[in-house]
């Protein structure tokens, strides 16, 4: 036997009935939860059958399928062997199609970050002479590596800083940095190192990196900076 189905009854009618000593019965006109149209048959005469209750949907049905939701029985009231079912609940019809499963939209994966730009720092005194923006072999060596580590890349930007210490004057150091950052973007540029647009930039002693007041610090703040932007 079906799970009693839970419906809500809007109104109840007897459709048909017969006398006391023969088949009897009353339907009535449900309304489900779900808010569909579902109908329900008491069979209770003393000669009902198995098959009466049944006969009463198709007959209230029409021509459309019986679909039973639940029936029920007496306790050990069979015919032929199967319960005498005496309460039907069914509706009339094939079953509706479900909603249609609607996919969800996906959420657009935002794009990853483009890297941070590629730093190398040339120290002056290694790489080039004092006061002087030629370019030593251990410089040239430096700088072929890293034409050699981006081959196949193209940048959006090199931009190569020159820097000074702090000794001598604003005119002298803005001069000498601006003609090493030329140095290095020109050597960039003629040996392969791909980019839209190369920007030189001298800045004598602004930005140290470190204390200008000891030799060691003076040595760190002469370099060149290379920043290469993918972007």
């Amino acid at each position: 036997m079906l799970q009693r189905t839970k419906v809500v009854l809007l109104s109840a009618a007897v459709l048909a009935g017969c006398s006391a000593s023969g088949p009897t019965f009353n339907a009535y006109s449900l309304r489900l939860a779900n808010g569909e149209q579902a109908y329900r048959v008491d069979c209770y005469g003393i000669f009902e059958g198995q098959g009466t209750c049944h006969k009463k949907a198709e007959e209230i049905c029409g021509n459309q399928p019986v679909r039973a939701l639940e029936d029920a029985a007496p306790l050990g009231s069979t015919s032929d062997g199967k319960p005498n079912t005496r309460i039907l609940t069914f509706q009339c019809g094939v079953p509706s199609a479900p909603p249609p499963v609607v996919a969800p939209v996906p959420v657009p994966v935002p794009p990853p970050p483009p890297p941070p730009p590629a730093k190398v720092v040339l120290g002056g005194d290694a790489n080039f002479d004092t006061a002087k923006w030629t370019l030593r072999p251990e410089a040239r060596a430096k700088l072929d590596k890293l034409v050699s580590d981006a081959s196949g890349a193209t940048f959006a930007l090199v931009t190569v800083k020159g820097y000074t210490d702090s000794r001598g004057s604003d005119a002298y150091n803005l001069n000498l940095s601006q003609h090493r950052a030329e140095t290095v973007a020109a050597y960039l540029r003629d040996h392969g190192l791909q980019a839209q647009r190369y920007a030189a930039h001298g800045y004598g002693k602004a930005d140290p990196v470190a204390s200008n007041d000891t030799v060691e610090g003076r040595a760190k703040n002469r370099r060149v900076e290379i920043q290469l932007d993918q972007r």
